[in-house]
């Protein structure tokens, strides 16, 4: 049953990347999309700081059946200050076209909009400096969906050295993170055409 769900992901994946970017879906030569991943695809984020409340959670409606609920208790000037995190056990070359794909949806906090800013999505070392490959930030809506952000790698980190890190604690906040997957597409991947 995971591997069936695993499947239906990566199709979702591989649409996501064809229609934000032909290029992208091109260079992947509609083969598996899964042999320019650099982690392991899964839910399984490591919630760090405090001021945050953290639950495994099921939900069938989300590729993969499971995430991770993190409530955010107050905003705070150091956004980094509660954050998700998941490993990459693949390498990043300087100049690679790096692609981070995740599936998120915010929830309503004292009966406000269910949205959420996720300040920085970080493709990055995984210790000290923690210098990133790659930074964007997404702004997450009510429902499921996928959120990407793309780039060339600023920086080489070697095989098991880096990570994906979300900053979360921009505001008070409810987002709850699916499944993850990490994509190199070498230096010649398609830069010209970021999504969103």
């Amino acid at each position: 049953m995971k591997t069936k769900i695993l499947y239906i992901a990566l199709a979702v994946l591989a649409l996501a990347v064809g229609a934000a970017s032909p290029g992208l879906a091109r260079q992947s030569g509609g083969g598996d999309i899964m042999q320019k991943a650099i982690n392991k695809p899964s839910a399984n984020w490591s919630v760090y700081g405090t001021g945050q409340k953290t639950t495994p959670i099921k939900d069938k409606t989300v590729q993969g059946g499971g995430a991770v609920k993190v409530e955010v208790q107050a905003a705070s000037d150091k956004p980094w200050s509660v954050g998700a995190a998941q490993p990459i056990s693949g390498k990043v070359t300087k100049g690679d076209m790096l692609m981070v794909a995740f599936w998120a949806k915010a929830e309503s906090v004292d009966g406000g909009p269910a949205t959420a800013d996720i300040s920085a999505v970080r493709v990055q070392q995984s210790a000290e400096p923690y210098d990133a490959a790659i930074q964007g930030g997404v702004k997450v809506g009510d429902a499921w969906k996928m959120y990407t952000v793309r780039g060339r790698a600023a920086i080489d980190i070697p095989e098991g050295g880096g990570s994906v890190g979300l900053h979360l604690a921009s505001a008070k906040q409810t987002v709850l993170l699916g499944a993850l997957f990490v994509l190199d597409f070498g230096p010649d991947g398609d830069a010209n055409k970021p999504a969103s």
